[in-house]
């Protein structure tokens, strides 16, 4: 190490904790409104649209050939899918819509955390910096786009004179959407990536707490496993970061912020452990001592002579 190199280190550690302390408030703020967006945003497409959308099976799209003998129908048996989301298309754009500006505002929070952990020693590189930075913007301006498309081509085919195979397909794929769906696919694998990664990172640096860092690892998973129907999991990691970096209902920010060094978080239980065994290394001399005290004899004094042997004494000698 050469001699500038520690002083130089040390400026750039003091100028990333002025720069934390700066944007905290910020970055909290956009946390927790992230986390309210993408929950509410979810609940509006998944209870008021997905879950009433009626689905077409095979029966239903064989019934043609069934029924007529026709090779296909004059108005495809999947129309009433494109029917309803062209009668809920308000609540779907409106319900992408408010997940995406989520998706776009977890870039800060993301972001922050990565930065953070690097200037503490974890590994940085550029494919985290670039998912961070650029991959949940992009996943939410892809969803509301692609929640857009859909709505306008149901719209067009529940308002055209064609409604067969054919019409339904350019109405509800084509090209743009198509595109649309795969980039939304990808980008949601890298935001998966991206949670796992940060959460990971910074539970290991002790930026968050254990219990923080896992909800995250396991919001990354869902992102992918869509266990949850709704994305109850990177919500509360989202507010929990947000809440961690105000230091509000009950969150603490741990010591690793402003030590600005890694400082592997440790839970309360083994704090209370650790505290007792020092207590108990601190007690063990004094206690040591006081059984060596206890244990050992007592010097007792030698017998005073008494005064009818000292006179005897005196007789024989005369």
């Amino acid at each position: 190490m050469t001699p500038g190199t520690l002083p130089r280190a040390m400026d750039d550690r003091e100028r990333q904790l002025e720069i934390e302390g700066a944007q905290r408030r910020m970055v909290g703020v956009l946390a927790i409104l992230a986390a309210l967006f993408y929950l509410v945003g979810q609940a509006l497409v998944e209870i008021l649209v997905t879950a009433k959308q009626p689905s077409t099976g095979l029966l239903q799209g064989l019934t043609p050939a069934l029924e007529h003998g026709a090779k296909a129908a004059a108005v495809d048996p999947r129309a009433a899918d494109l029917r309803f989301l062209d009668k809920h298309g308000v609540v779907d754009i409106i319900g992408w819509t408010l997940a995406g500006c989520a998706l776009i505002a977890m870039r800060w929070p993301l972001r922050y955390l990565r930065d953070a952990a690097v200037t503490r020693g974890a590994p940085g590189g550029a494919p985290t910096r670039v998912f961070t930075s650029y991959v949940t913007p992009l996943v939410g301006v892809v969803a509301i786009a692609y929640a857009i498309a859909q709505v306008l081509g149901a719209h067009d085919f529940v308002h055209g004179t064609v409604k067969d195979t054919s019409a339904y397909n350019a109405s509800a794929g084509g090209a743009v959407r198509d595109s649309l769906f795969y980039l939304y696919v990808l980008g949601n694998l890298a935001l998966a990536l991206t949670f796992v990664l940060v959460a990971l990172r910074a539970m290991r640096i002790g930026l968050v707490t254990r219990a923080l860092g896992i909800i995250g690892i396991v919001g990354g998973v869902i992102f992918v496993i869509p266990i949850v129907p709704l994305p109850v999991i990177q919500a509360l990691f989202l507010a929990g970061v947000g809440l961690m970096l105000f230091e509000a209902a009950g969150m603490v920010l741990p010591p690793a912020w402003a030590a600005g060094e890694a400082i592997p978080w440790v839970t309360q239980p083994r704090q209370r452990a650790g505290q007792r065994d020092r207590r108990a290394g601190a007690s063990r001399p004094e206690r040591g001592r006081r059984e060596a005290t206890q244990l050992a004899p007592v010097p007792t004094p030698p017998p005073s002579p008494s005064p009818s042997a000292s006179k005897k004494r005196k007789r024989r000698r005369r």
